[in-house]
């Protein structure tokens, strides 16, 4: 194995996976559509980008810790902190030292610099100086003088350690960690400690429990902002926080500040100033920020105003005065200026990276040059060539490609020159420790969003981008499927009838999807089939004839097209399938069964990502730490990322599941190699032991497992081999492995095999095949230690039989004669009675085998005998006479020339595939190096180590959450799927790649994710990032450098979100009230049970708020509120008034009926369960009481919105996991969703995936005496008006089209308790869960508060409202829009969809096994909630003409362009047409997050950037301007909209508005807007003008003099008058009625209108 990873290597490696990969999705039985499809993935430049390299220069040093002791910087005791840890005589970097002189001088400051930069001394080293200068002073007593503030806990254990180094020598400092990981006992602390950190001892100054730090507060305090809110709320905590004695506080220091953007900054930004209300009410605390990401370059005015709302303290930025710049940044190293020695050919550095010793080797090429240097890294930086990389990469990344020529012009051996030139630069260090070349390397692969085909004259040509029509010859095209089995080519599409007749037009996922079987095929049934898949429904079609030049579907015996327009007459036969779907279950051609046996050409997000995953963690060297090496995968470590957390649920067990089966595979070959194979037959017995052995080889069995225990686990992975599960990926399948049946050289082939003209051997080889269609449906017995249900038999479970005749799908029989239809034992005889020209009857010929077989004489004994009860005497395959032999050219097998199937014999060359009139011809395996073939390549390649995967996401409870980095860390999990946890700078040990499983939403989150590798000295990192099939991914994928090294904006604060402040002050009244209460009652309220149930000794303290807050609101309390909210949210909630009070109460009021609800419920079914004598389940239910009412308070209460939650969401809703068997797991997990997400993801018989088990909803949570809120609603049915009623809607007319509704008001009920999922969560399987987003969003308020302007464009204005507290409804109305049945009594639920009719029974939602008898109710889901809105009305001359398709395709191109123009998160913003006249619209954006999260106001600020850019997208496209694709306008959530939306129409919109055009943008005062609406097109321009001078009031139009002469324009107070073209004759009449003409120039205009009256003639 290599000791570093090759970063070019490995991403030819992984490319050339991928595509080989793409290559095995489909194997078309049509030779010319197949080799297309070749050509195309081959050839495609869209696939994959990259290698890019990056080069990241050193950071400029600057003077040492020991010089600013001597200036005076720092104490002179802070030499007493020197350490290995922190040397005085190291160089600090320079923007290190400009912290340290900035805060000494007491300035606050943002400390932004990249990755690996020192951040942390930047803020922590005048912290400390600042403790020595206390402690010389001899003030330093207990007390908090720093709180570090983290973003996550992971942060802060991070910091531990390296406080830990700082201040083991300075015991006077004392430092501790307190987050929720954090033991009260000392004792348990310290256990804690031990295990974290084995081996080492805590050093006395730290310290580890809360115990501790109550009693004497740290001097350095660590934690996260959840932590603090709650530290600020504890009664015990109190002592950290004096209100009175000694102000000790000094620092507060935020770390990954640019994590607090939008709403959760807003969070952050009232936690801090409720902290410095607590700690410091009449002075300020330091303030320090520290990020690499917060756009310190570009925008340094909006960083330093962020970091002011973020803190609440000014932070300065002035040009040209250093002193007032609270911003630092970083400074690089340039490239040195000279002189320069070489340059170095690229055979040099080859030599350079091949020798033992490089650093003598570079130092003595230097000095043959006449170059000395201090170290071989300073002389190598002097080399030209690497001079010359470091210039070019000075600009950003660059194609690794592109580099090789430049760097070495005109070299053969350019490109591995270039590979050796940055493996050895990376390598060698300076003095200090900067290597000579920091670099990291970058690959981007993409989906595919399908498989294009015409089929044309000059065709067929494939293409992987979406087209409507073929760019090669203009054909249509078709999309591209093809039957797994037997590889038939299918055409998917959408019928659609034009002039009078169906067509096939592309599909769409709202409409059903059409597929047609390419050419005549028969309804062919595969009886063994329809047995395995228990299923009795067929596949049929009707024949048609499609014409592949208009799209049209003709009769079966047109000779021309039927279209009127077209008539031409090539047409292909097809089978229109009569089922639809997104895939089909079962194919026409070959009869085949199973999910997903006809699928289209696409690449999924997970198997395109397990295939990328595998390929680079198999690239991946061990580790250098002989502990890890021991461990499963020998320390490789792997970090992936996703940006949703169920996709990063789902993929860790998918990814340990795909990867299992190729390594097992691979292990079985390498047993079969070594039990000699590849010589002679091998019997599965020496298979599975010489298996075992090379598994044990690479620590796949734990220490403790015994061999036999290994035995039992690798014998099923050998069956399965032997039943060929998944049988084109299998090593049968593959052609790498030919598997028989032993056989007795003395026997006779029977007598009627003979008389058909059939050889010896080729008899023999016609009765293995008929029985291997047995064994290939598992048909098998098994060794004793094999479950013929084990899972690596899936899908096909165990046991199965055959018998002669009478298949019996129940208990798993198949016939070996069929009872209808046919099988492929009959097809293939009838194939062979064909090939030989006999007409013997097949079903009397297979007979005659199967009674041959199973003679009581016969000396065959291939099939074994058993009896099962019922069923009489049944036949399976010996599993005994199995034999394996590896393909060689003494070991035969053959492949079909139209299937493509492997198969062991050839008799007179027939095909056994069903329906395949395929020849074969004998097959070898090509050189491994060479082969195509994605899974071969990997069963002869592959390194075979364990993978043991694991999900890490917010989905598990923190305790988890740590247990699972602590085993990556440690090497016990190689690999995380992670959703954003790892974003930030966790040390997760050394991390030589990481994997992007989607484009992350900005550059920042790029920068973050891509710093996670690259942790490994003398390297150069690799990140591998896939674009899914998505707007975003793949417009970022077009232009990777965007996404490398894009322009990162400052974060945004919207610190007046009534929603988010709220909380917060009930945070502020709470902690008072539980100091109060522990004052007045001396008690304190810890658990959710405690605080809200009476009990024995008394009242639950929540009643106590009432005492607390009544007749008065306390002062301490009024006075913060007044100080931490903002004056709008101030007057918002009534705090002059005490409004906000009863709020309060009523909050308080239905949480505590949840637990009580709770409660209750549970005591009810453990009395049921205790009475019936099942004291177990008793047992269960009491534990579930007791874990509810034991819950930490604070927990409850922020998951109840009644205090924060940091971050999104705002209203949160649980599905509940505590419930019944499935328990256990679910105590460990914390699922909660915002509400508008959770009707969708956790309605019921939704599923998701969270601790690697699949959960399904059940139903909706009710409360007694709690009704949820119900209304019915319309949708006009003509301009999509919604609107709502808590009563009966009336029927009439639309309000705002006028047009009579007629279709029926439905009803929506808000879940605001949450949902129950059913009590025992399954297996995870090969497929994600499906997500049902069906339903709509509605706007049903605009903002009461909005600022308006109206944008004047070239071709056309738009009027623009923006402002907070919109109010939106999302509908979630479930699958087909069909809804839900809900009980009205317990809550059960189902989608109605999946019900079909009225469900009559069903058991109560929370008593598993007890029917309710509830009314079930037809409903849907809503969420009604208020948040930011942008209004855009876009005036336009012929409104009536645009239809639906335009303006979804223009809101969506504004979205996707806000998007990607403000680099805001696409789901964290939305749109919906609001209908405001019969004919006219407006688009409304909006935030997605409950209460807004500024997203569009600053879409507002910046819209005329955002309009050209959304003209670019839509213009730029590489898709058919007639339709879309996810680079321009379709995305997730957009989906039931992609058949409308057209690019070429959006488009066609922005230019006929002059998007691109210099916009005259301004404010337009309200009075002025009905005046410039009257006017005349031509005065438009003036008028607009003279509003925004904001000088003149607003004139009259059309006036007229006293004596009637009319007036264009005219201020009659001030007798002026304008006009465009008004003629010299005109002008006279004017004046000589005492008016003034003035130019139609706004500037003159406005000055005649301030002088006054100039005439008194009336007007």
């Amino acid at each position: 194995m290599t000791e570093v990873l090759d970063p070019v290597r490995t991403s030819a490696e992984i490319t050339a996976s991928y595509r080989r990969y793409l290559g095995s999705l489909i194997a078309a039985r049509d030779p010319k559509i197949g080799a297309a499809l070749t050509r195309a993935i081959d050839e495609s430049p869209m696939l994959d980008k990259g290698p890019y390299l990056e080069a990241t220069p050193p950071y400029a040093l600057g003077a040492t810790l020991q010089e600013l002791i001597h200036a005076g910087v720092l104490a002179p005791g802070f030499a007493d902190l020197a350490s290995p840890a922190l040397p005085l005589g190291r160089p600090l970097y320079r923007h290190q030292e400009a912290s340290i002189r900035k805060v000494r001088e007491g300035r606050n400051v943002v400390v932004a610099t990249g990755t690996g930069s020192g951040k942390t001394e930047s803020f922590l080293l005048p912290i400390l100086d600042s403790l020595v200068r206390e402690h010389e002073a001899g003030t330093l007593g207990p007390g908090v003088r720093a709180l570090l503030l983290y973003p996550m806990n992971a942060l802060a254990n991070d910091q531990m350690k390296r406080l830990r180094a700082l201040l083991k020598v300075y015991p006077q400092v004392t430092f501790g960690r307190y987050t929720g990981d954090t033991e009260n006992d000392p004792q348990r602390a310290r256990d804690s400690f031990d295990a974290l950190n084995p081996g080492e001892e805590p050093i006395p100054n730290e310290l580890l429990s809360r115990e501790e730090m109550r009693a004497a507060p740290p001097h350095i305090l660590l934690t996260n902002y959840a932590m603090l809110e709650y530290l600020l709320l504890r009664p015990q905590d109190m002592a950290l926080f004096p209100s009175a004695g000694p102000q000790t506080w000094r620092f507060l220091a935020i770390d990954e500040a640019h994590v607090y953007d939008g709403t959760q900054g807003a969070e952050v930004g009232l936690l801090v100033r409720r902290l410095r209300d607590r700690v410091a009410p009449d002075r300020e605390l330091q303030c320090i920020a520290t990020s690499a990401t917060v756009a310190s370059d570009s925008d340094p005015e909006a960083v330093v105003d962020f970091a002011s709302s973020l803190f609440g303290v000014p932070f300065d930025w002035v040009d040209h005065d250093p002193a007032r710049q609270d911003l630092i940044t970083a400074q690089r190293v340039a490239v040195p200026p000279g002189p320069f020695w070489g340059p170095l050919s690229a055979h040099d550095y080859r030599t350079l990276l091949a020798s033992e010793d490089a650093e003598a080797a570079v130092l003595e090429l230097a000095g043959d040059h006449g170059f000395t240097g201090e170290s071989a890294a300073v002389a190598l930086a002097h080399e030209q060539r690497l001079a010359d990389l470091k210039r070019i990469l000075r600009v950003g990344p660059q194609p690794f490609g592109s580099l090789v020529e430049r760097v070495f012009p005109g070299d053969a051996e350019a490109r591995d020159g270039l590979v050796a030139m940055v493996a050895v630069a990376s390598k060698l260090t300076t003095p200090d420790g900067s290597p000579a070349l920091s670099a990291r390397y970058h690959l981007f692969l993409r989906a595919t969003e399908g498989a294009f085909v015409c089929l044309s004259d000059t065709g067929p040509h494939v293409h992987l981008a979406r087209h409507d029509r073929c760019e090669d010859c203009d054909a249509p095209v078709f999309e591209l499927g093809a039957c797994r089995r037997c590889g038939a080519v299918h055409l998917i599409g959408t019928l659609e009838t034009r002039n009078g007749r169906p067509t096939l037009q592309p599909r769409s996922p709202a409409k059903n999807t059409t597929w047609l079987a390419l050419g005549s095929a028969d309804d062919r049934v595969d009886e063994d089939e329809e047995v395995m898949e228990s299923t009795t429904v067929g596949v049929e079609g009707d024949r048609a004839r499609l014409c592949t030049g208009c799209r049209t579907l003709s009769a079966a015996n047109a000779g021309a097209c039927e279209n009127p327009d077209c008539g031409a007459t090539g047409l292909r036969d097809v089978s229109r399938l009569k089922k639809g779907g997104q895939e089909l279950a079962g194919c026409l051609v070959c009869g085949a069964r199973g999910a997903g046996t006809v699928r289209a050409f696409e690449t999924g997000s997970d198997a395109a990502g397990a295939v990328i995953a595998t390929a680079l963690y198999q690239a991946l060297p061990s580790s250098n730490d002989p502990n890890e090496l021991q461990r499963p995968g020998e320390g490789r470590k792997l970090l992936m990322f996703n940006d949703s957390r169920q996709a990063a649920a789902f993929f860790a067990p998918y990814l340990e599941d795909t990867y299992g089966r190729l390594q097992r595979r691979r292990l079985v070959y390498q047993g079969l190699e070594k039990a000699g194979a590849a010589d002679e037959s091998t019997y599965p017995g020496d298979v599975i032991a010489d298996t075992r052995m090379r598994a044990a080889d690479v620590k796949v069995f734990g220490r403790r497992i015994s061999r036999s225990e290994q035995d039992r686990i690798v014998a099923p992975w050998v069956m399965a081999e032997a039943v060929n599960v998944d049988d084109r990926q299998s090593l049968e399948g593959v052609g790498l492995v030919r598997i028989s049946l032993e056989r007795d050289p003395a026997w006779r082939a029977p007598q009627p095999v003979r008389d058909l003209g059939l050889s010896e051997d080729e008899a023999w080889d016609f009765m293995a095949e008929l029985v291997r269609t047995l064994r290939l449906q598992g048909a098998v017995t098994m060794p004793e230690n094999v479950s013929p249900a084990d899972d690596a038999f899936a899908p096909r479970f165990g046991p199965i039989y055959a018998r002669k005749q009478g298949p019996e799908a129940r208990h798993k029989v198949l016939a070996w004669l069929p009872a209808r239809g046919t099988n492929r034992r009959v097809d293939y005889v009838t194939k062979i009675l064909a090939k030989l020209g006999r007409s013997d009857d097949a079903n009397s010929i297979l007979g005659k085998v199967w009674d041959y077989l199973t003679a009581v004489t016969t000396p065959v004994d291939w099939l074994a005998k058993t009896q099962q009860k019922g069923l009489g005497e049944l036949r399976q395959v010996d599993h005994e006479l199995i034999r394996f032999r590896l393909v060689s050219e003494d070991a035969t097998v053959y492949l079909c020339d139209t299937c493509h199937r492997v198969v062991p014999v050839s008799v007179r060359g027939v095909c056994p595939a069903l329906s395949c009139a395929g020849t074969l011809s004998p097959f070898a395996p090509p050189p491994t190096l060479a082969d195509r073939d994605h899974y071969r390549a990997i069963y002869r390649g592959m390194y075979p180590v364990p993978l043991k995967v694991m999900e890490h996401t917010a989905q598990w409870v923190n305790t988890e959450a740590a247990k699972i980095q602590q085993d990556f860390i440690h090497g016990e999990v190689n690999a995380l799927s992670c959703s954003t946890t790892f974003e930030l700078g966790v040390d997760v040990g050394e991390l030589q790649a990481v994997m992007l499983r989607n484009m992350p939403p900005s550059t920042a989150n790029y920068v973050q994710r891509a710093g996670r590798a690259g942790r490994r000295a003398g390297a150069a990192a690799l990140v591998v990032t896939y674009a899914q099939r998505r707007s975003h991914d793949l417009t970022h994928f077009a232009a990777p450098q965007t996404m490398m090294t894009g322009t990162i904006r400052a974060p945004y604060i919207p610190l007046d979100n009534e929603r988010i402040d709220r909380r917060h002050a009930y945070s502020v009244v709470l902690s008072g009230f539980f100091r109060w209460d522990l004052e007045t009652f001396q008690r304190i309220s810890r658990k959710a049970g405690e605080f809200f149930l009476d009990s024995d000794v008394g009242e639950a303290p929540v009643k106590a708020v009432r005492h607390f807050l009544r007749p008065t609101v306390p002062d301490g309390v009024r006075r913060s509120l007044e100080r931490v909210l903002p004056v709008p949210v101030k007057i918002e909630m009534g705090l002059v008034s005490d409004a906000w009070v009863e709020d309060l109460f009523a909050l308080l009021d239905q949480v505590g009926a949840e637990i009580g609800n709770d409660i209750e419920v549970l005591t009810e079914l453990e009395k049921a369960a205790s009475e019936a004598g099942n004291h177990k389940l008793a047992d269960k239910y009491q534990q579930v009481r007791r874990t509810i009412v034991g819950r930490d308070l604070l927990g409850f209460l922020a998951n109840h919105n009644v205090i924060p939650k940091y971050g999104f969401p705002v209203d949160t809703v649980e599905l509940r996991t505590d419930f019944g068997i499935g328990a256990t797991l679910g105590r460990r997990l914390e699922l909660s969703r915002d509400l508008s997400q959770a009707i969708h993801e956790y309605a019921p018989d939704a599923t998701l995936v969270a601790g690697g088990q699949l959960w399904t909803s059940r139903g909706v949570y009710r409360l007694p005496g709690k009704e949820l809120e119900q209304y019915n609603y319309r949708v006009c049915e003509f301009c999509g008006h919604f609107s709502e009623a808590v009563g009966a809607l009336e029927d009439g007319q639309c309000p705002v089209c006028a047009q009579v509704s007629t279709s029926s008001a439905r009803t929506f009920l808000i879940p605001e308790f949450g949902f129950v999922a059913e009590p025992n969560p399954t297996k995870v399987g090969s497929r994600p869960p499906e997500r049902s987003w069906s339903g709509s969003t509605h706007v049903a308020k605009l903002s009461d508060q909005a600022t308006e302007r109206t944008i004047t464009l070239s071709g056309g204005t738009i009027e623009v409202s923006v402002g907070p507290r919109g109010r939106m409804i999302s509908v979630a109305d479930g699958m087909s829009g069909r809804g839900y049945w809900v009980c009205g009594w317990c809550g059960w639920g189902t989608s109605a969809a999946r019900a079909g009719r009225l469900p009559r029974q069903h058991d109560h939602l929370l008593r598993a096994g007890v029917a309710c008898t509830g009314p079930l109710a037809h409903t849907d889901f809503a969420h009604r909630y208020e948040t930011d809105l942008l209004s855009l009305s876009i005036k336009v001359n012929n409104a009536s003409s645009i239809g639906e398709s335009t303006w979804k395709s223009l809101l969506y191109a504004i979205l996707e362009a806000a998007s990607e123009s403000q680099q805001i998160a696409r789901d964290d913003i939305d749109g919906a047409i609001r209908p405001i006249g019969r004919y006219d619209r407006s688009l409304v954006l909006f935030d997605t997050v409950p209460g807004g999260g500024g997203n569009v106001l600053r879409i507002s600020a910046h819209l005329e950037d955002v309009l050209r850019v959304a003209q670019r997208r839509v213009e730029d496209c590489e898709c058919g301007e007639e339709t879309s694709c996810y680079r321009c306008l379709r995305s997730y959530r957009n989906q039931r909209d992609h058949e409308l939306l057209s690019r070429g129409a959006a488009a066609e919109f922005l230019r006929a508005i002059g998007a691109d055009s210099g916009c005259i943008t301004g404010t337009i005062p309200i009075e002025w807007r009905a005046t410039i609406d009257a006017a005349l097109e031509d005065e438009k321009p003036l008028l607009l003008q003279l509003a925004r001078l904001g000088t003149v009031p607003p004139p009259g139009l059309s006036l007229a003099t006293g004596d009637g002469v009319p007036i264009n324009i005219a201020w009659a107070d001030q007798r002026v008058a304008t006009g465009i073209g008004v003629s010299q004759a005109r002008r006279a009449d004017w004046q000589s009625s005492g008016w003034t003409f003035v130019e139609p120039i706004a500037f003159h205009v406005a000055e005649a209108v301030a002088a006054g009256p100039v005439g008194r003639a009336g007007a």
